[in-house]
Order: C-alpha cells, then sequence, then structure tokens
C-alpha cells in the first residue's frame, strides 16, 4: 500500500510531452536557460481566497485520492460477470511537516530528549511557501502551523466556506486562462511547523514549501535549507557523522493521530551496527523526540539510518554539524533519499575551484572538506558499484572507472575530488539495492569558516514539481538526465503570485544543466517545473556570496492525479 497523504507520487508515472526542435541546449553553471515566450499570465486586479474542498477519506491512495474498483467478482457457482463499478473518493490534504531550526545541544550526555540552545546572535529561521491556484485563480485553503498547535502563523488562503465567493475564470488575449499562487515569504519558526493545503477539486494541491536556516557566527554558523515534507513509513538518511567534533542529532515526529513504533537500522563504515534502544521507540500522536546519534553509534565518520515506522507514519531528518577545535565547520539538515533501488541518482553536486579547495584541505583536520560519495549497502551481498558523473559538456571520467566494491550490510566512501570546479550529476549503479548520498563543501580561505551540504538521491522529476526560494541565498537549480534527451518547463513565480513567462530548458543525455534564480526573472520566489522526455533528475543549490554557507536539496516530488487501485473480491 502506498502512501497516504496526498501530494507525492512516484514522477516516473507523469505524462511526457514532446521535445521541441526550437528548444536550444543550455549548459554551463549559472547559464541562462533557452526560452520559449508564451503569453503573459496577468493576476486579478484582487487575489481572491477560494475554499478548498474538504476531505471525507474512508481508503487514501498514494495522493490521498483512491479509485476503487471490485474487478472478478467470484462467487462459487455463479457464471455471470458484473460490471466493475467505480468509487471516487475526495483526495486528501496537502501536508508537509517543515524541520524545526538547528540548535546547540545543552546536554552532550542526553541521548533522547536533549535541550537544545540556539547561541547565535545572527541566527534566523524562516519557512517559505506556495501554492497554485485553480483554473478559475480560486487558492485552495492553505496555512502554516506550528506542530501541534492550533493557531496558524500564518494563512494563505482562508479555508472557511462561503467567506469568498468563486470568481469566474479569467481568460488573456490568447484564450488562456490564468492561474495565479498563493507566496508564503520568509514567514519566522522557532520549531516544527506544518504547511497543509486543502485538494482542489478531485486533485491534490500544487503546493511546496522549504525551511531556511542562516548563521554567520556561533558553532552552528552556515547555511540549511530542507524541504517541508510528507510523513512516512521506510526511510533512509546517509551522511551522519559521529566522530570527535562532529554532531548528529535525530529528530522523529509523528504528526498522525495514531501511535508510531519506530526500529532504527544503523550502519557504518564496518557493517551493521547493534545497539541498544534502537528498537521499539514510542512517538506519541503529535510528538516530537530527538536522538543523539553518538549514543547509538560512536565515533563513525560515515553513518547511514534507516528509519521503520509501525502504526502512525512518521518525518525525520539529522542535524549534522562539525567543529574542528574552535572553528565551526559547518551545519546541514540531513533529509531522506530517494527510495533503496540499484540505481541512484544525484543532482546537484557542486565542485567549489580547486584552489580554494586545496587551500582549505592542506589543513589539519579538514580532510573531510573535499567532495565526495557515500553509498550504503542494506542487504547480505557484497554490491560492484559503478559511478558515473555527468558535467555541463559530458561525462567525466573517474579514477579506476568509477567502478568499486561495497560489502554489504556497510557504507562505503568514493572520492569525487578529481572533479573540476562545476556542477555535476552523479549516477550510481549496482546489483543490489543500495541508498547513496554526495557531500560538498564551501570555504572561502584558509582559516576561515566552512560549510558543508549533502545532496541525497532524487527521483525521476514529472510534471507537478515546485521549487521554492527563499531570500537571502543565491538559489539556482540544476537538471540532470543519465541518457536519451529530457525537457524541463519552467514557470516562475513573482513575489507577487504572479506566473510569468514559461521558459523551457533543454537537457542532453549524459549532461547537467544549470539555471540561475536570477536568469528566470525579477523578484521570483517559486518555480513550477514540469520534465518530459527521457527521465531526468533535479536539484535546488543554495549559497551566500562571500559567505562559506552552501545546502543542496532535491526536488521534492510533486502531486498526482487519482489512482486506480483494483480490488479483487472473492471466497
Amino acid at each position: 500500500m502506498t502512501e497516504p497523504g496526498a501530494h507525492h507520487h512516484d514522477p516516473a508515472s507523469a505524462v511526457n510531452r514532446p521535445a521541441t526542435a526550437d528548444a536550444a541546449d543550455v549548459t554551463g553553471a549559472g547559464s541562462a536557460p533557452a526560452t520559449r515566450p508564451r503569453s503573459r499570465r496577468r493576476r486579478p486586479d484582487a487575489l481572491r481566497r477560494g475554499t478548498g474542498i474538504g476531505a471525507s477519506v474512508i481508503l487514501l491512495g498514494a495522493c490521498g485520492a483512491l479509485v476503487v474498483g471490485i474487478s472478478g467478482l467470484e462467487l462459487t457457482g455463479a457464471a455471470a460477470q458484473f460490471p466493475i463499478p467505480v468509487a471516487e473518493v475526495p483526495a486528501g490534504e496537502y501536508t508537509g511537516i517543515c524541520p524545526g531550526p538547528p540548535r546547540l545541544i545543552a546536554s552532550g550526555a542526553a541521548l533522547t530528549d536533549p535541550e537544545f540552545s540556539p547561541e547565535s546572535e545572527t541566527a534566523s529561521s524562516a519557512v517559505s511557501a506556495l501554492v497554485l491556484s485553480s483554473l478559475g485563480s480560486v487558492l485552495p485553503g492553505s496555512d502554516l502551523t506550528a506542530l501541534g498547535a492550533q493557531d496558524p502563523l500564518a494563512t494563505i488562503a482562508s479555508s472557511e466556506s462561503g467567506e469568498d465567493p468563486v470568481p469566474e475564470s479569467v481568460t488573456d488575449e490568447d484564450g488562456l486562462t490564468n492561474r495565479t499562487a498563493g507566496v508564503l515569504a520568509d514567514q519566522p519558526v522557532d520549531e516544527m511547523s506544518v504547511f497543509s493545503a486543502q485538494p482542489v477539486g478531485n486533485l491534490p494541491a500544487t503546493a511546496g514549501a522549504v525551511m531556511s536556516y542562516r548563521a554567520t557566527d556561533g558553532d552552528l554558523g552556515g547555511l540549511a535549507l530542507a524541504h517541508c515534507t510528507p510523513p512516512r513509513s521506510d526511510f533512509w538518511i546517509v551522511g551522519a557523522s559521529t566522530t570527535v567534533g562532529a554532531t548528529a542529532v535525530l529528530t522523529l515526529s509523528n504528526p498522525s493521530g495514531t501511535p508510531a513504533t519506530v526500529d532504527l537500522g544503523l550502519y557504518g563504515a564496518a557493517g551493521p551496527i547493534e545497539a541498544g534502544g534502537s528498537r521499539g521507540l514510542l512517538i506519541a500522536p503529535g510528538a516530537t523526540e530527538s536522538i543523539v546519534l553518538a549514543g547509538l553509534a560512536t565515533n563513525q565518520d560515515q553513518l547511514a539510518v534507516r528509519v521503520l515506522s509501525d502504526g502512525g507514519r512518521v518525518t525525520g531528518h539529522i542535524q549534522q554539524s562539525l567543529l574542528r577545535e574552535l572553528t565551526p565547520g559547518g551545519v546541514e539538515l540531513l533529509q531522506p533519499a530517494a527510495p533503496a533501488a540499484s540505481t541512484q541518482v544525484i543532482s546537484g553536486v557542486r565542485v567549489q575551484d580547486e584552489d580554494i579547495t586545496d587551500e582549505i584541505t592542506d589543513q589539519d583536520g579538514y580532510e573531510t572538506a573535499t567532495p565526495g560519495l557515500q553509498v550504503v549497502v542494506p542487504g547480505s551481498t557484497d554490491a560492484v558499484v559503478n559511478v558515473r558523473v555527468y558535467g555541463a559538456s559530458g561525462e567525466v571520467e573517474l579514477p579506476d572507472g568509477g567502478v568499486a566494491t561495497a560489502a554489504a550490510g556497510t557504507v562505503t566512501s568514493v572520492a569525487l575530488d578529481s572533479l573540476p570546479a562545476g556542477d555535476y550529476t552523479v549516477e550510481v549503479t549496482a546489483d543490489v539495492l543500495i541508498s547513496a548520498t554526495a557531500r560538498v563543501s564551501r570555504g572561502t580561505e584558509a582559516e576561515e569558516p566552512v560549510d558543508f551540504a549533502f545532496a541525497p538521491s532524487g527521483t525521476r522529476l514529472g510534471s507537478t514539481q515546485v521549487a521554492v526560494f527563499p531570500a537571502g541565498s543565491r538559489a539556482a537549480l540544476t537538471f540532470g538526465a543519465p541518457t536519451g534527451r529530457s525537457e524541463a518547463q519552467l514557470t516562475p513565480v513573482d513575489e507577487d503570485g504572479i506566473l510569468l513567462e514559461e521558459q523551457t530548458v533543454s537537457i542532453a543525455g549524459g549532461t547537467t544543466v544549470t539555471v540561475a534564480a536570477a536568469d528566470l526573472g525579477e523578484d521570483v520566489v517559486a518555480v513550477l517545473i514540469a520534465a518530459s522526455g527521457d527521465p531526468v533528475y533535479g536539484a535546488q543549490v543554495h549559497q551566500i556570496d562571500s559567505e562559506p554557507g552552501i545546502s543542496v536539496t532535491p526536488l521534492p516530488p510533486g502531486s498526482c492525479g487519482q489512482p486506480n487501485v483494483a480490488v479483487n473480491l472473492g471466497y
């Protein structure tokens, strides 16, 4: 049974659209995408709030909506075949759980429920979000609420029935129906929060949200971003470290009304780690638990965590930070990678200029400031791993052809320090199931703070991706296509919720294309993404000019239509 809740779906099911001959290739970091202008969609005089449709759910499919068919009703002695009735269940609510901002641990000895302290004068945390209107320019009910609270922190559109009349559809000079977007820009937060949006008709809302953290002082100086994601029952987080100076805190939240019993699977460089207290963790409805991973797996330079939940579904992330003696080494919020599979694709692997990297890594204790790949093999069979790297101009060869052997039950590193500066997409294939993530770093000079980021593997892009850009960072989108040829249609959204001219980016197989947010238009706060053609993967890369901050997040899966589920009844 797939995840309930509304809005996430395997992008492989996206409807492809044919490539267009006049869409030129776009390559190179920061280059402007090829464009195919369309009529500008104008926003109505007043952004009306609309009534969202509440979910009356009996059974939920992957997108919060379920079409149930009764096929092959078999009765003993019955010769007649009955027609298959179809029942449509309203789509569910879009729900994304946003991580809270990073915090220092006040008590390093605590195993669970550690106390946190901000201890930074410049730290700021905010959630930015977007929700797309219906074809009639009616926004679904949508708001941001602190986890476990009743009153919203901010409301994009009210969900109270009858508050606003439903406006007539507005069309432009070409007869195209206008759509608008509701925008939430940098809402300050100091704890975990929930972004929710009601469905639009029979479909889940097209929406997205991201939590951003930035600090220029203190032990947690750096940049960290994380998408607001739905709860799951099984996921992997790869890239944690519990060595001297490294702190990893796993935070699990149960937003459902059902208690969750969680088991943690821990994997290190030497194999699986059995630890007391990692099984049968009870998380009450609406509760959040934080676990210092050093209490379960000490002195691990590379650690992967599998989270399995029975009962209520949970969300999880790892707050990873590093302190080299008295010098801050960066902070990141590690989020789940794509489900374990024999092929993993990672986009958004940004490699810094070699001269700066060499200057930084020549210092004692900075060996981990080089780019690298971590691959975990959860099964009982060793894996032969093949790593291929695609840059702006095509494939870049790795030493030994990118082939490595990864022992069963371990986390294996593959160096990427031979890559020249640029943005890359990494394809990892194996003969068994694997999970993978890539680590990158950014610094300005030696003896200064360094920040790092982890780019987890992502899923194939579909037709309803949403990328939200928070203020304060220089954002870019990276797209990678391992084979074939793909296109990505980008529709920028400005701070007023106006959908700007659609632009088309062409991605040749075996390349990576980078599109800077600044090249999409002025005051762009989000982008609607629709991919077509061969499989293409994407990520958001954020950094801060003249500062070491960097963060990478894969583009989250989008919403989808109603699935068909056949139910066979018989006795």
